[in-house]
């Protein structure tokens, strides 16, 4: 998710816009969208300059987390190119698994959770679990039909009946993804 932040030189409203907040900086008043970021600590601005490229950073706000509004539209293909970007095999095996013509989405993803699981325990690899987390929780918020059952009675129950995983899991994913999970 992109966060979209704009600053004034002092000639907008002093109470700001609705909607958004408002901090102060060097630069001047900078106006947040008060729905799509989370302040993270003192929100500053820094110019950079540099021989190729002239920029602004911006410190203290990060995206805020999606919300689920119900069942989505991202379908098997479109996690599969997800998960292309945390594994490298993701489509030798999309095609393994019958790829285009006859693609079997629940022993695909079945097979991604059991191949993330068995790492979850490493140090090293945990990273990568984590990524994996976050793509269950992806196809929780965003998946269409297929894919929220995958992840809901195919991966979620594989990940938890491993103690190490679970672990993991519940330490990465929102506190959203973890209350629904309780509650069902």
């Amino acid at each position: 998710m992109e966060v979209s932040v704009s600053f004034t030189d002092g000639n907008d409203p002093e109470g700001g816009l609705e909607g958004y907040s408002i901090d102060r900086t060097e630069l001047g008043r900078v106006f947040l969208s008060a729905g799509a970021v989370q302040i993270t600590g003192p929100v500053r601005i820094r110019y950079e300059k540099h021989p190729w490229i002239e920029r602004f950073e911006l410190d203290g706000i990060k995206a805020a987390p999606l919300r689920r509004t119900g069942i989505g539209t991202k379908n098997a293909r479109g996690f599969v190119k997800s998960l292309a970007t945390i594994y490298s095999r993701a489509y030798d095996e999309y095609r393994e698994f019958g790829g285009d013509a006859a693609f079997d989405a629940p022993a695909y993803f079945g097979h991604a959770a059991e191949r993330f699981i068995s790492r979850a325990g490493d140090e090293q690899m945990e990273r990568m679990f984590r990524k994996f987390s976050g793509l269950v929780e992806n196809m929780w918020r965003e998946g269409d039909e297929e894919m929220l059952s995958i992840a809901m009675n195919t991966m979620l129950p594989a990940i938890q009946a491993d103690p190490a995983a679970a672990e993991l899991f519940t330490d990465t994913i929102t506190e959203e993804f973890r209350e629904y999970i309780r509650e069902h």
